[in-house]
């Protein structure tokens, strides 16, 4: 998250100020706002185009880019990743340069209290999630980012196993809280790391907000030498959409200390792509071929006694139960 003061705005301000990371300056004009601010990026000469939820300008002779958006802060939630790159894929192509672009965009809407902004952001998409994984819910709709998460986290809740789980790469920590919040009968311990500050920040900020303070996160990357000797073991781990961002060299090692931390069930979901989506970050790509021959990997690791799967579940789901006595 970018680093802005939470000093209050001078009374009497009328605009909010944009905020300003890598190559972008974002700010947030809803409303009426809009097209005010449209108007006055033409009068300066900007060249400016206009999609659906964003003004894109670029001032003459300057190689930043203003971006203004329309979201309220009950939309912005993980569904305006969607949006980012439906409408403004020609720019972000990069991971850098989406990151810029999505905390821009987050942070705009309360400029002055970057952590409420994204206490907002977080809380609206929890609430979306929970809203379609109710039981009584249509199927999710696998086209938008909650909703394929929510298709993964359905069939997650029944294929986990035991009381304990592990969320690797927890990024702002849905599932570990969503599970936490199903287990209040039949309560365990879970783990949620990530091997970025940011995302602990986050991921301990949403379990205080929705009054889970047994949620427990650790900045800990998953090639670690330290991996399985700091954490110990759990009844179930969860690798969702992790891997893909590793180069394929790294994978055995990050297999290995998946299965070291598995006391019964490993599952690990990936997106099936035909080219890796650089604006995400991904560095390798996966087919259902691919993901077969990392479950017989597991197995041939892990002995005898352990069988894989795989399912497709918006993307791929690779099942391992690793055959020990839980």
């Amino acid at each position: 998250m970018t680093q802005q003061s939470r000093q209050r705005p001078p009374s009497g301000t009328r605009l909010p100020p944009s905020v300003v990371i890598g190559n972008f300056k974002v700010m947030h004009r809803p409303g009426s706002l809009f097209e005010e601010t449209k108007a006055r990026f033409v009068r300066q000469g900007f060249q400016v185009e206009e999609t659906r939820h964003f003004l894109l300008a670029r001032p003459s002779g300057n190689q930043g880019v203003i971006l203004a958006h329309r979201f309220s802060p009950q939309e912005i939630d993980n569904n305006v990743v969607d949006c980012l790159m439906q409408e403004l894929a020609d720019i972000l192509t990069s991971d850098q340069a989406f990151g810029s672009a999505m905390i821009g965009l987050v942070t705009s809407i309360m400029p002055y209290d970057p952590v409420e902004a994204w206490d907002i952001f977080s809380l609206n998409t929890l609430q979306r999630l929970r809203e379609q994984l109710d039981e009584h819910a249509m199927s999710a709709n696998q086209d938008t980012t909650i909703g394929a998460c929510a298709t993964v986290y359905r069939r997650l809740f029944s294929l986990k196993s035991g009381t304990s789980l592990l969320d690797v790469g927890c990024a702002c920590a849905f599932w570990p809280v969503l599970v936490a919040e199903r287990a209040s009968l039949t309560p365990g311990r879970i783990v949620g790391v990530d091997n970025r500050r940011d995302a602990v920040n986050l991921s301990t900020n949403l379990a205080t907000r929705t009054n889970l303070p047994e949620l427990t996160f650790f900045q800990l990357d998953l090639l670690s030498p330290q991996f399985a000797e700091q954490l110990g073991t759990f009844d179930t781990v969860t690798a969702i959409h992790l891997l893909e961002h590793l180069p394929e060299a790294q994978l055995p090692l990050a297999f290995e200390h998946l299965l070291q931390v598995t006391r019964h069930r490993l599952l690990v979901a990936v997106p099936y792509e035909s080219q890796a989506t650089q604006a995400y970050g991904h560095l390798q790509v996966f087919s259902q071929e691919k993901l077969e021959r990392w479950g017989q990997w597991c197995v041939k690791v892990m002995g005898s006694a352990a069988h894989y799967w795989c399912e497709e579940i918006a993307g791929g789901l690779l099942i391992v139960d690793v055959g020990r006595s839980v």
